[in-house]
């Protein structure tokens, strides 16, 4: 089964890759704790992830559960990041 991945953006990438390799790791801790959990729909609900100087912004395709939420906060946390700095939209 085809992982749908989102699309990556970040401040300053071009002069900064390494925040769109951060992304990638941010979405793959996020998707090993859905696996874990048996999420399965989860990687298909994520469009978007954007880091604007440390603020996360998950945009969604459509409406998150509080638990799919809280995997972002799990893995912006595992790169030492403030868990109040995420933030969600769904898609429009």
């Amino acid at each position: 089964m085809p992982i749908d991945s989102p699309i990556f953006s970040a401040n300053r990438q071009d002069e900064e890759p390494s925040r769109i390799s951060r992304l990638h790791e941010v979405f793959g801790y996020a998707r090993a704790i859905a696996d874990l959990v048996g999420n399965r729909d989860f990687s298909s609900k994520v469009a978007e992830l954007h880091d604007h100087k440390g603020l996360l912004t998950v945009t969604w395709k459509t409406q998150p559960t509080n638990d799919e939420k809280t995997y972002f906060v799990r893995a912006w946390e595992s790169e030492n990041e403030p868990t109040d700095m995420i933030e969600h939209e769904i898609q429009s």
